[in-house]
């Protein structure tokens, strides 16, 4: 079975799983976050035409990754208006080039929105997955006691 990449807003059914994906992953690092505070928030991104919006990997019925185009995530970078973020990929699909696929796709999503400008931050100070898909350090810093690499992307 091939994998599709569509929009959580034409697949809502996933949201519960993707917040528990994101708050197993991530949860640490939000004051007082729940699934149900991580499940609340991606109500937001149920989008396909607008930012925010969420691109998942799905196989089937099978939820396999996710991907997010947002605003502002980072309130020190109050200028850099869109990012990506939230790559997940199901841990029993790993190593099979979705996140990859994923982040391309997004980056299509992005162009489509007449969004010229793309930043993430990543833990991978090196930039890892994102810089052998062209993206490029910008800054690294500290950011609610973690270390990051913030990455820019200029999208054609």
């Amino acid at each position: 079975m091939a994998i599709e990449f569509t929009y959580l807003a034409h697949h809502p059914q996933h949201l519960l799983l993707l917040a528990k994906w994101y708050f197993d992953e991530w949860g640490t690092y939000v004051e007082d976050g729940s699934i149900e505070s991580f499940q609340d928030k991606l109500q937001d991104y149920l989008n396909t035409d607008r930012v925010p919006f969420i691109i998942l990997a799905v196989e089937g019925q099978t939820l396999v990754g996710a991907v997010q185009i947002k605003y502002r995530e980072m309130t020190i970078f109050p200028d850099k208006e869109y990012w990506l973020g939230g790559v997940y990929v199901n841990p029993d699909y790993r190593g099979q080039h979705i996140a990859s696929q994923l982040v391309q796709y997004a980056e299509k999503r992005a162009i489509a929105l007449n969004i010229n400008h793309l930043h993430l931050q990543t833990e991978s100070l090196n930039g890892g997955l994102y810089t052998k898909l062209g993206w490029e350090i910008e800054t690294q810093v500290n950011y609610r006691g973690v270390d990051v690499a913030v990455m820019q992307k200029t999208l054609n």
